[in-house]
This record gives structure tokens, sequence and C-alpha cells, in this order.
């Protein structure tokens, strides 16, 4: 499927009877992505819908503790999680991260190689999980 707010819109009005929930993501995630595109005057990007299902992802699952905590029926936001993960960039290893983390430090000029400089850099890299990042480069720059 093309990553656009079109095709996203099309998508989601050819499946809203079969499949509602689908339907449902993806007119959030084309929302989403649609007032991004909107403040920044740009046009929107695969990288985009990702970052929007992140959120989206992050959001459903803060939602089901939540309801886990009052003993609500997670059901519902079960089945949208599963619809979200299709959307969502693929998650490097740890491996996989080190050897960019490594490139991107040898990249870069021995006096630049400090946190605040490298982070960027790492954050552009799709599939980077930005919560080890800082463990890696600690690691990496020692």
């Amino acid at each position: 499927m093309e990553y656009t707010i079109k095709a996203f819109t099309m998508e989601r009005l050819k499946i809203r009877k079969e499949n509602p929930v689908r339907s449902n993501i993806l007119l959030m995630l084309a929302d989403a992505v649609k007032s991004v595109t909107i403040e920044e005057r740009r046009p929107e990007t695969e990288a985009d819908f990702k970052k929007a299902a992140m959120k989206m992802y992050q959001e459903t699952q803060n939602t089901i503790a939540e309801y886990k905590k009052g003993g609500a029926a997670t059901d519902e936001l079960e089945a949208e999680l599963k619809v979200i993960e299709e959307f969502l960039p693929k998650m490097l290893s740890a491996e996989e991260m080190e050897a960019k983390a490594k490139a991107v430090i040898d990249g870069m000029p021995e006096a630049d190689r400090v946190l605040k400089n490298i982070m960027p850099k790492l954050k552009e890299i799709e599939g980077f999980d930005m919560k080890q990042a800082k463990t890696i480069v600690e690691k990496l720059t020692k």
C-alpha cells in the first residue's frame, strides 16, 4: 500500500464495512499526518505515517495498561494494536543499532563526538530505538 493520505482514504472507503477497525486506524493515521503536513506546509512522506503509527501504538499500549488496572475489557484496543503494527517501522536489532551508531560516530571529527551532536544523527535512522541510544553511544565513546 502506498503511504499517502489519498491512498489511505481510498483504502478506508473500500473496507469500512467489512473491517471497521482497520478503517478507523487508517482514518486516524491519515488525520495525524494531514495535520502535521498542513502545519509544516509540506507533502506527506512515508516517515510521517510511521511516526504517527509509533505514537498511536504507544498511546494505545498506555490505554490498555490503564484499562487493565481498572479491570475493563481491552479486546477492541488489542485489535487496534494489531492493525497499527502493520504500519510501524521495522526496528533494528541491538547489534544493528550498535553498528549504525559506530558508523555515525566514526564519521564525525574527534572534537564533535559528544552526545548532543550524535543523538540527532541517530534519530534520523529509521528503526533506531532512541530509548537505547544514550547507552549505546556512551558505550562506544568511552
